[in-house]
């Protein structure tokens, strides 16, 4: 096995101990906690009664795929399924009446990046996406009396659980396993207890999400007063619960990598990671123990797939595949004729979800801290419609995306004669007050250097419509304290109101011939109160006020040239239109992003002068093939002659903002821009999101009105070639700019712009 894609990654080997002890159990005896389930209610076969056991292995148990198309193939039925981890996935696929052609095409067809991520952005409320572009590493923690909480796994699982839910999605109408087209067992660890759980019976979707819920990597279920982690810490291959099913005898697919090097085992990780694996590989050497000539072993060993690379799932059904197919000898005592084989297809009960069913009632359960009347007013399926998987999977989407839950499950039944709907929310445990924490660094090596290191305080759910106080903390340049509070005015969240306040304080050159002159010290301190209006999840219209004074001082340069210098007193009415449908901020693939700005500063306000200020920037990204990604960028902005101050001037320069120049290098009271960048993906993993891409920018336009009293005539042409990753510390940029003239910078960006009178 490979240490660097075990989930080793993700378990830090807490509780390893106690996991190893339980697995020395007998394996004989129904271990504590094992629910024995009641017998299917069919009637026995003459022939014997085969237990199909698949182990648990992430992605590795793309395997068993492969192994049940040997099994159809064979002509060898199977009476009842027991699945771990990624083996009650395939199992649980399987026993619904899927076939293995059908689940290859499945899992072929699965976007992991996007499986193993949060909910899509489209859905995330406006004022939500514009915080991922200031805190780009997704690090998201609690803040509670005893302390920062960190959240309960690494990756987001509403997408995984829908994932299950839509594979499975036949069985919706069925609790209990047994009447399953072919009876099932999910097992899964009971995190307190340390006990196996076999679920014969529920939700089969939440059963299998708890028979894979890797500790440290997925949060747990919490399930009727229960925590429940990965089954593969007590029962990897449970061939004892398949014998309590119906087995007479088994089929038992274990699988593995081979044992790693021992160079391997030198680091906190790696050493983890195998001592997991040791506890693990026990259990499962026990169950082993205990099949008898009559079963057969199918052990699959993947050599470059580990149980993080989702992304190679289907690499290994044929490795599955191969490895059944090398034990046909055993397996053919199992086989039926042709038309034996047929009559067991045919006489399997058949099942899925019939249509045209009217819902009776919608209900919300799961709702603490959050409100559910609020919570309701965003479903689109409502009582008296009829029901759509599709669209109450979009409405589970759309609760996930606001923010405030690790998941959303929906779920038909038939209760007291009445077709209900239930959507179930799982709140973060970590909230509903948050602290996310980020950093930058931007230089182009040439004395223009900009850092900073920032937290944000989140406090949700202050009142029943929503209102959220958010306090960001920032220190380096600039420095800023930044407060705001959001008020839903009623239900729907359409309208707001949104009071804020700002302290910033930056270091500014002014540039004469492409070299620093004088350095300002700009401090601005304002206070805001705005009214506005949601455009659904695409965007949002804002009026408002603001109040304030900003003092402009001289650190360093010659004194005449420090014209801007003073303290001024500000009064403006502000608007703003905004429209994000980017499907991600960062090196995004699809969408667009409109932001109008209008700043009318005004004496009867308060200003020191009366002046205009509008901008217009538009993005539009989208892809060519699986790789390739195009963005087309346009901006400007103009003072309508009325002489903007310095500190409220645009201010440009830098990559892919007139690449080639020093950052912030030219200003002036009207520009306009023009740009067109390619990038193409070289590595791309499906299963984190992490990613590298080289690029290119093509620019022009210009800055007129400049603050030296010029005005350059025609355009600049600049562009730049960047090397770009998307890390989980945030975006990564190495680039080289170049513009007509000459003028070259380097750049190095990590993380997120740290500008808030920018945005």
């Amino acid at each position: 096995m490979r240490p660097s894609n075990r989930w080793a990654v993700f378990c830090i080997g807490a509780g390893i101990a106690l996991f190893a002890g339980l697995s020395s159990a007998d394996p004989k005896e129904v271990p504590p906690g094992l629910v024995s389930a009641p017998q299917p209610a069919a009637k026995a076969p003459a022939r014997p009664r085969i237990g199909l056991v698949l182990g648990g292995g992430g992605a590795k148990g793309g395997a068993h795929i492969g192994v049940i198309k040997v099994l159809e193939e064979m002509h060898i039925p199977v009476d009842c399924i027991a699945g771990t981890s990624m083996g009650s996935i395939v199992g649980a696929a399987y026993a619904t009446g899927l076939s293995a052609e059908e689940l290859e095409k499945i899992v072929t067809a699965i976007n992991w990046r996007d499986v193993l991520s949060i909910v899509p952005r489209e859905h995330e409320p406006y004022h939500r996406k514009n915080i991922d572009s200031l805190f780009t590493n997704g690090l998201e923690f609690g803040i509670h009396k005893r302390g920062v909480i960190a959240p309960g796994g690494l990756l987001p699982t509403h997408q995984i659980e829908a994932l299950f839910r839509n594979i499975v999605a036949q069985a919706g109408g069925i609790s209990d396993f047994n009447q399953l087209p072919i009876p099932f067992r999910a097992v899964s660890t009971d995190l307190e207890s340390g006990d196996v759980q076999v679920f014969d019976r529920g939700d089969l979707a939440q059963a299998m999400r708890a028979s894979m819920a890797v500790p440290g990597v997925f949060a747990p279920v919490q399930m009727n007063d229960h925590i429940y982690v990965d089954g593969m810490l007590v029962r990897n291959l449970p061939v004892d619960v398949a014998r309590q099913t119906c087995a007479d005898v088994v089929i038992a697919v274990p699988v593995s990598n081979p044992r790693p090097p021992r160079s391997s085992l030198s680091s906190l990780l790696g050493v983890a990671g195998q001592a997991l694996n040791v506890a693990i590989e026990a259990n499962e050497r026990a169950q082993l123990a205990t099949l008898t000539d009559k079963d057969t072993q199918i052990s699959v060993v993947l050599k470059d797939i580990g149980s993080g690379d989702f992304d190679k799932v289907p690499e290994a059904i044929p490795i599955g595949e191969a490895a059944a197919r090398a034990a046909a000898a055993k397996l053919a005592r199992y086989s039926l004729s042709p038309a034996d084989y047929a009559a067991w297809r045919a006489a399997l009960p058949k099942i899925g979800v019939g249509s045209g069913i009217i819902v009776d009632e919608v209900r919300l359960a799961g709702f603490y801290h959050t409100n559910p009347e609020v919570a309701k007013t965003f479903l689109r399926v409502k009582a008296g419609d009829t029901y759509d998987a599709r669209k109450a999977a979009e409405d589970a989407d759309r609760l996930v995306s606001r923010g405030d839950y690790v998941a959303v499950d929906y779920r038909m039944e038939v209760i007291e004669g009445r077709n209900v709907l239930t959507y179930t929310a799982t709140e973060k445990s970590w909230g509903p007050n948050y602290l996310l924490a980020d950093l930058n660094l931007s230089t182009d090596f040439h004395g223009q250097t900009a850092w900073g290191a920032r937290v944000d305080i989140e406090n949700r759910w202050l009142n029943s419509l929503g209102g959220e106080l958010r306090t960001t903390i920032q220190l380096g340049e600039p420095n800023v304290l930044y407060t705001s509070f959001y008020q839903p005015l009623e239900k729907t969240q359409t309208f707001f109101v949104a009071p804020a306040f700002i302290m910033q304080q930056s270091l500014e050159d002014i540039y004469e011939h492409g070299d620093p002159v004088v350095e300002l010290d700009v401090r601005r301190l304002a206070g805001m109160l705005d009214v506005g209006m949601a455009l659904e999840n695409w965007g949002e219209l804002r009026a408002g006020l603001e109040r304030g004074n900003v003092d402009v001082r001289q650190k360093i340069g010659n004194p005449t040239l420090a014209d801007p210098t003073g303290k001024y007193q500000l009064g403006a009415a502000t608007v703003r239109l905004a429209v994000d449908t980017l499907d991600r901020r960062v090196f995004p693939t699809n969408g667009s992003l409109i932001l109008l700005k209008g700043y009318f500063a005004e004496p009867s306000l308060g200003a020191e002068e009366r002046y205009d200020v509008g901008s217009l920037q538009v993005q539009h990204t989208f892809m060519e093939g699986a790789r390739n990604n195009w963005s087309i960028f346009l901006a400007g902005g103009t003072d309508f002659g009325t002489r903007t101050p310095y500190y409220d001037q645009f201010k440009q320069g830098g990559l892919f903002n007139f690449s080639g120049y020093q950052i912030n290098e030219l200003i002036g009271r009207e520009y306009a821009i023009g740009a067109v960048q390619f990038r193409r993906a070289v590595t791309l993993s499906a299963t984190t999101g992490s990613a590298t891409f080289l690029g290119a920018s093509l620019e022009t336009g210009n800055v007129w009105e400049r603050i030296d009293g010029t005005t350059p005539h025609g355009l600049i042409v600049s562009g730049a070639l960047f090397l770009g990753v998307a890390s989980k510390l945030g975006p990564v940029y190495l680039a080289y700019g170049l513009a007509d003239h000459g003028t070259s910078a380097v750049y190095l960006y990590l993380g997120s712009s740290i500008d808030f009178l920018k945005r």
